[in-house]
C-alpha cells in the first residue's frame, strides 16, 4: 500500500463508497464535485493503491439459508508464535468462520463463525478447535439477536483527548 495522503476528496469518496459500492462512477462524480474522468482517475488510483480493497454485496443470508451466527472466544494453551500461526493457518480453512482477530485480556482471539445450527458449530470447533491445534479453552456465545447492524467505519479520527459528540435522544 501506498503511503500517500488522502485529501479531502478522496476521504469523500471512500465514505461514499462504503455506504454505496454500486455507485457509477457519473453518479459518484456528482457527489464529489468531479467531472466523471477525474473521478475515475481518482478510484483507480485508491484501487491501485491500495485503499479500497474490493466490492462486495451485503446479503440477507437468513433469505437464503438457515443461519446461525456464533462468536467464539479462544484461549491458547502455549503463547509461542508458532503455536498462533499453526492455529491461524487452520482458521483459514474453515469458510464458516468469517472473521477472527487475536486480542489483548483474558482470551487470545475472537471468532465470528456463521453455521446452519448448533450441530454445524459442534462438528467445527471439536473438529478443529481443540487441544491439537492448540486450543486450551473454547467459550461460545450465540447471538440471539443482532442490534445493530455493521457499519461501514468512520474515516476521520477524533484528536486525542477528543471524544466523540454522542447521539441525542429523542
Amino acid at each position: 500500500m501506498t503511503h500517500r495522503v488522502l485529501d479531502r476528496t478522496d476521504l469523500k469518496i471512500l465514505e461514499i463508497l462504503q455506504r454505496n459500492g454500486r455507485l457509477s462512477n457519473t453518479g459518484l462524480a456528482r457527489q464529489v464535485s468531479l467531472s466523471p474522468s477525474a473521478c475515475l482517475a481518482r478510484l483507480r488510483a485508491l484501487e491501485q493503491d491500495g485503499f479500497i480493497l474490493g466490492y462486495r454485496a451485503q446479503l440477507a443470508l437468513e433469505a437464503v439459508r438457515e443461519v446461525m451466527v456464533i462468536y467464539a472466544e479462544v484461549t491458547m494453551g502455549k503463547h509461542v508464535s508458532t503455536v498462533f500461526a499453526h492455529f491461524e493457518k487452520v482458521l483459514e480453512g474453515i469458510p464458516e468462520i468469517v472473521e477472527a482477530v487475536r486480542v489483548s485480556g483474558p482470551f487470545d482471539y475472537l471468532l465470528k463463525a456463521v453455521v446452519g445450527d448448533m450441530n454445524e458449530w459442534k462438528d467445527i470447533s471439536q473438529g478443529f478447535l481443540n487441544e491439537d491445534n492448540g486450543v486450551a479453552k473454547l467459550m461460545t456465545l450465540v447471538v440471539m439477536q443482532e442490534t445493530k447492524a455493521p457499519a461501514p467505519p468512520p474515516l476521520h479520527s477524533k484528536k486525542p483527548g477528543h471524544r466523540a459528540a454522542l447521539p441525542t435522544r429523542k
